[in-house]
């Protein structure tokens, strides 16, 4: 059985694979365009920083997660879709790496992150995206 995350190594690695998956996804191809262009390189510390607050309290992050995907909204609209899908690919890749408390955080903030997050660019709420935070 795999270990929990641990730290700063274990979010990067969980990272890595996701938005190895995430980049390539039919669903998400869209609006991880620009992302995709422009590389992971610069990407990646700043969503460890993220995740490493969100898991950890680190207070490392301190941007706006929301105006980031404002602006990838205004580029191609975010449908409840495309949370879902996020969510989904988050959730396999957090349960194929890691087992423990702080994987089960890393899902659970992030279904309240994906419901939150859609909430406030689409209006309202989605209920494929509720059952799924639910679960």
């Amino acid at each position: 059985m795999a270990g929990d995350l641990a730290g700063r190594a274990d979010v990067e690695a969980l990272l890595w694979r996701f938005y190895d998956r995430a980049l390539t996804d039919p669903v998400l191809a869209g609006p991880f365009a620009g992302l995709r262009e422009a590389g992971l390189a610069s990407h990646i510390p700043v969503m460890c920083d993220f995740w490493e607050t969100v898991l950890f309290r680190a207070g490392l992050y301190q941007g706006s997660a929301l105006i980031v995907h404002r602006a990838i909204h205004a580029r191609h609209r975010l449908s409840a879709a495309h949370f879902v899908r996020w969510l989904t690919l988050w959730h396999s890749t957090v349960d194929e790496m890691y087992r423990g408390p702080h994987a089960d955080r890393a899902k659970i903030q992030a279904g309240r992150i994906a419901k939150a997050m859609h909430r406030r660019l689409s209006g309202g709420d989605a209920a494929e995206l509720d059952a799924l935070v639910a679960c």
